[in-house]
């Protein structure tokens, strides 16, 4: 009986300390994702979400589509913008693995600058936006070898190294740990302004495109984790929408390579079905979209995400969500 006891005491405290280190853990991580990361979890049904980096983040309003999906639908639509700044395919499909635990949607859609290839010097600091927020599990652990070259220890438990960050601890940390005001509800935290970049007057967004047999094959890397993702949405029945939103250039990657990797994804992937394609950077013309659209050559400004959000819209309402 005294043995049972010192067992049952033993599990207890294991228990308690667990808990206990979950908890600091999530007091001293970052918490540029971290809020987002708890509206996925708290938040109800999700119908389309929205992945990518930088360029996804700040050009697909998800608010301003719900809203306009769920008048045109007839029915509740709830779009959820979980875009992670400088999101790679390599970090991708581990992501998305675990976040469709909590919510699986009817469609994803996915920002291809995901696409731009990886460099070795950003390796670290993206998984840590990938993953810092993740629960140490199977997955994460995966994800980690898979992204992560060397010294991944703190990749798997945060806090040993953002242990430190207990001098600069402010009530926010507190509060975002439950106060589910600070979560936002159709996720996303992009930049809105108004202010447009200077035009170097180069008619860039005049120039003729690629046509759709100039290919850009991805990386071997990014297939990899792109078709382990297909399977993946195939298994959940959730559909895929690869979505460009237009921008000049950025990390030596411009608007054209980006065209003839597009092409390549419609040209192997994309099935007309439950695999699409929207590409908005074929679409200047269109939109009517030039530097005035762009608060810097990479993104777009609060013009640009209304245009773009539109047009996204649009196609969203002409392909349906339930087809």
């Amino acid at each position: 009986m005294r043995t049972a006891k010192k067992i049952m005491a033993f599990i207890v405290f294991l228990i308690v300390g667990v808990l206990l280190f979950c908890f600091i853990q999530a007091l001293f991580v970052e918490k540029s994702s971290y809020p987002r990361y708890r509206a996925w979890k708290a938040g109800k049904d999700i119908d389309v979400l929205v992945l990518g980096n930088s360029h996804a983040d700040n050009g697909i309003r998800a608010e301003s589509l719900s809203l306009a999906l769920s008048e045109s639908e007839g029915r509740d639509v709830r779009v959820f913008n979980y875009a992670v700044y400088g999101m790679r395919m390599e970090q991708m499909y581990y992501f998305v693995k675990e976040i469709l635990k909590s919510h699986v949607p009817e469609l994803i859609i996915l920002e291809t600058f995901a696409f731009c290839p990886l460099e070795d010097g950003d390796r670290d600091i993206l998984a840590r936006r990938a993953f810092d927020v993740l629960p140490l599990n199977r997955n994460k652990v995966e994800g980690v070898n898979y992204c992560v070259l060397e010294a991944r220890e703190s990749f798997y438990l945060p806090f040993l190294l953002y242990h430190s960050r207990w001098e600069s601890l402010s009530p926010y940390d507190f509060m975002v740990l439950y106060d589910d005001t600070l979560w936002p509800a159709y996720g996303g935290n992009g930049i809105y302004t108004a202010e447009a970049m200077e035009d170097p007057d180069d008619g860039w967004f005049q120039q003729a495109v690629p046509g759709p047999d100039e290919l850009r094959e991805i990386t071997p890397t990014e297939k990899e984790c792109l078709e382990k993702l297909l399977l993946l949405l195939e298994e959940k029945q959730v559909r895929l929408l690869f979505a460009s939103v237009p921008f000049k250039s950025q990390m030596a990657q411009s608007s054209i390579e980006q065209i003839k990797i597009n092409n390549y994804l419609r040209e192997i992937y994309v099935n007309g079905s439950t695999v699409q394609m929207l590409d908005m950077n074929c679409l200047w013309d269109e939109l009517d979209f030039d530097y005035n659209d762009l608060y810097n050559a990479g993104h777009v400004n609060s013009s640009g995400a209304d245009k773009v959000t539109e047009c996204l819209l649009e196609y969203l309402r002409g392909s349906g969500l339930q087809k």
